[in-house]
């Protein structure tokens, strides 16, 4: 199992203000509960905010379709 962080620790991990690692929350585009996934997930979607000037709906549909792709591939691995 994961090890959980609290949101002043993963603001400190990934860079990210407190502020803003809320307002990722309330948009449903993180989960309540922080653990690595969570920073590996974030450290993704800032880069990519960066690089391509995402605005927040940007990021949640971004975020959307990088869990649905997950998905697929963990479906198509429990077929083979």
């Amino acid at each position: 199992m994961n090890e959980t962080y609290t949101l002043e620790v993963l603001a400190q991990m990934t860079g990210i203000s407190t502020q803003t690692l809320v307002q990722y929350q309330e948009h449903g585009i993180i989960h309540p509960q922080f653990d690595d996934d969570t920073v590996r997930c974030l450290r993704r979607l800032e880069h990519l905010r960066e690089t391509c000037e995402m605005n927040l709906s940007g990021i949640k549909l971004l975020q959307h379709l990088l869990e649905e792709v997950e998905q697929l591939r963990q479906d198509l691995r429990a077929r083979r």
